[in-house]
């Protein structure tokens, strides 16, 4: 996502998308299980700050990866001359934390256009010096840098010819692999699952260097960012890439006139959603857009009022934080190095609208259960454990024990997020 408004095509694709679906209820994962891997959590256009209080917060929140873009504008202002020294900053400021770096290359640079105007476009000719900035940028940053990704959103934010793009993701893919060829490199990074261009770059050949596809689900709501998810993994499937996507962005904004926009109160609910249904599909990493607001609670000017692209923070500039990031840092708590099971909770009279997702931890014992209702009306069902189990609230991160056996529970649309110790098999009836 780039920092200006989005096209309006985009956004009415999103809406008309939410009515092409018949199902009512979050479709659930296709795979029986999922790893979730220790470092699933990352950041986007966070550690910009370079501030002790922004790393503090970052792990506080449980965040391992941080998306940073090396624009090649910036880089090379003057044909020729390249300067690194604001992202050697970031990449060391990132790295001195124990986070990992993942690296947008991309865009256009002024000095290239006549009129000295970008317009998200490489012409053929000027290729070359697009390979030339990726040759300097990652023989620079060779060792610091975990991976490389190739452009974002191209089928967005790239102005010319599709099949002009193919081939600039091939070379930049080949470029890299070149200078590093242990280098960690991911490409397509499409917003949502276009079938054409996806099929286009696998038959341009522009997928034969890259580790991974990476993408960005974005949608209404989680339940229909689910429902893009699974599109993007069947579109992958046909063209036989079996290796875990990367999502480098997801979000949702609480302001703006977009209408994926989250209220306040509804952003812990999405992002727990979110979250859940993305690491039980497999997915390697959750790259969250992104970590402050642009404007203080109260504070954004009224000609920025409208723009979505304000609001998709976690936290404000001040540091206080929305209670998305509250359930975030549940979700970087009690997921990382769990496995999900698709055969649990096991279900007895529970109608399909009560979504379930359960993860376990078969070296620490330690299991999370994450409960909601699809529909308006809360509905009675009971959990059956034995164990001694906490209910944590995903708005405020606070817990309290639930004791009586078994444990009676109101499930509405706010999901529950229960965790307890133990090899207690959870079992649900209605």
């Amino acid at each position: 996502m780039k920092n200006f408004h989005r096209n309006i095509l985009i956004v009415t694709a999103i809406v008309l998308s939410a009515f092409a679906f018949s199902c009512t209820s979050t479709p659930m994962p296709q795979n029986n299980s999922a790893q979730i891997p220790q470092d699933f959590f990352g950041m986007v256009h966070a550690s910009g700050f370079k501030t002790p209080g922004e790393n503090d917060l970052l792990k506080e929140m449980g965040v391992k990866w941080v998306l940073a873009t090396f624009y090649w504008n910036y880089i090379e202002s003057e044909r020729g001359t390249f300067d690194f020294s604001l992202y050697d900053r970031h990449v060391d400021m990132v790295l001195s934390q124990g986070r990992k770096n993942l690296i947008v290359l991309g865009y256009d640079t002024a000095w290239m256009h006549p009129n000295g105007k970008k317009k998200d476009y490489i012409p053929q000719e000027f290729i070359p010096h697009f390979l030339q900035y990726v040759e300097e940028t990652v023989n620079h940053f060779k060792g610091r840098v975990e991976v490389w990704s190739i452009w974002n959103e191209p089928n967005m934010f790239w102005k010319g010819p599709n099949k002009e793009f193919y081939e600039l993701s091939r070379l930049a893919a080949l470029k890299i692999r070149e200078i590093d060829p242990d280098a960690f490199i991911i490409g397509g990074v499409f917003i949502r699952s276009p079938r054409g261009f996806i099929k286009g770059m696998y038959k341009a050949g522009a997928m034969e260097n890259l580790d991974a596809l990476a993408f960005h689900p974005y949608a209404l709501n989680p339940r229909y960012s689910m429902k893009v998810h699974d599109k993007f993994l069947k579109i992958i499937s046909q063209i036989n890439r079996k290796e875990p996507v990367w999502i480098t962005e997801m979000g949702y904004p609480t302001g703006g006139w977009w209408p994926q926009k989250a209220s306040l109160e509804e952003l812990p609910s999405h992002v727990v959603k979110t979250i859940a249904g993305t690491a039980a599909r497999g997915a390697r990493v959750l790259l969250w857009y992104q970590l402050f607001d642009a404007f203080n609670a109260g504070e954004v000017p009224r000609e920025e009022a409208s723009n979505s692209l304000k609001y998709f923070g976690l936290v404000y500039p001040n540091y206080e934080k929305k209670a998305g990031a509250w359930a975030y840092k549940l979700c970087a708590e009690h997921l990382p190095g769990y496995r999900y099971t698709s055969e649990l909770p096991q279900r007895e009279n529970i109608p399909s609208n009560i979504i379930s997702f359960f993860f376990t931890n078969e070296e620490s014992g330690k299991n999370t259960l994450i409960i909601w209702n699809d529909r308006r009306r809360a509905q009675n069902i009971t959990l059956h454990i034995r164990a001694q189990a906490l209910l944590h609230d995903i708005s405020t991160g606070a817990s309290s024990p639930l004791s009586s056996q078994p444990i009676t529970l109101d499930v509405g649309n706010k999901p529950l997020f229960i965790t307890w110790e133990g090899k207690d098999i959870p079992h649900l009836t209605r």
